[in-house]
């Protein structure tokens, strides 16, 4: 199902912070900030930092997969301009196999991760099962990048995955 109104979807463990809240979100005028976190959309502190975190006159939502999924399917976003924040690359995979296209995934901030790690940018490891999750959404056409801030160059990861 296509993500109507999403303007960007982003793997950051901070979630919404400064680079996000002062970067990206003005760069592509987005109206609304959402995480997608299960954890974070049932805490109440994490909830309200992130709504502390997101510009004045910005919209902000912290749901859990299955609010995401459904709204997405009812169009609730069609008419706004989205950037979506995961806070792990498994939250991304989880959206990406309840069948919500993203047509592209950037990697900005991804460390908080454990075991034996593959650096594949100089903010982004990922360990074994990440790349594995990565590469399935590369492989389905989802184009994978590495871009810390909005003006740095985008890093394609598609070979780094293999």
């Amino acid at each position: 199902m296509k993500a109507l109104g999403f303007v960007g979807f982003r793997v950051d463990d901070r979630m919404v912070h400064g680079i996000v809240a002062t970067d990206w979100i003005p760069s592509l005028n987005a109206t609304r900030a959402m995480v997608i976190d299960d954890a974070a959309s049932k805490n109440d502190i994490m909830k309200t930092s992130i709504k502390m975190a997101t510009p004045g006159g910005v919209a902000s939502s912290v749901i859990d997969h299955e609010k995401a999924v459904t709204n997405i399917a009812n169009n609730k976003y069609a008419n706004q301009r989205v950037f979506c924040v995961f806070r792990t690359i498994e939250s991304a995979y989880e959206l990406f196999k309840a069948g919500v296209e993203i047509p592209k995934l950037n990697l900005g901030n991804v460390t908080q991760n454990s075991g034996e790690t593959f650096v594949l940018d100089k903010t982004v490891r990922v360990n074994s099962q990440e790349k594995a999750m990565l590469k399935e959404m590369r492989d389905a056409g989802v184009k994978i990048t590495a871009r810390f801030r909005s003006s740095d160059s985008e890093n394609d990861l598609s070979s780094a995955l293999d």
